[in-house]
Formats: structure tokens, sequence, C-alpha cells
């Protein structure tokens, strides 16, 4: 997979529709990524882009569960492609 690199990966906002990927590092605060790994969305967990959506965010599917990020935090998790 080729996509653009950032600080420790690649930013999941580049990440492409229907390819698997892992999650890296999860570059949010504290009250945001405890969330976030309520949800499920921890590093190591391996997702997909669904779609786009209209303000820049992302519909992710990871498992049986599905969630939509905005923007900002789509850009913050690092991603590498799962081998």
């Amino acid at each position: 997979m080729n996509l653009p690199r950032r600080r420790g990966g690649t930013g999941l906002a580049a990440a492409q529709v229907g390819v698997p990927v892992r999650l890296g590092a999860v570059e949010v605060d504290g009250t945001e990524r405890l969330r976030l790994a309520e949800f499920g969305l921890r590093p190591g967990a391996v997702v997909t882009v669904l779609s786009h959506t209209a303000g820049g965010g992302r519909l992710v599917g990871f498992g049986a569960n599905r969630i939509v990020l905005d923007r900002r935090t789509a850009g913050r998790l690092t991603v590498e492609g799962v081998a």
C-alpha cells in the first residue's frame, strides 16, 4: 500500500476505502483516546474505511462494528498496511 507517511505512520484519513489497515498510534487527548478504546479502536486493531463523509470524516468498520470519525480524529490515528 502506497500511502503518504506522517509521524510514526500514515493517518487513517489517507487510507483507501475497502483496504484493511492496522491502527498504530492514537494521537488524541486522554478522554478522546479512552472513548475510542471503549469502542474498540485501540493500537493493533484492524479497521477498514468504508466510505468518506461530506465533511471529510470516515465511516470505519472493524469486526461487526461501524463508527463515523470526524476528519481531525481520522487524521490523528496512524495506520499501516496489513500483510
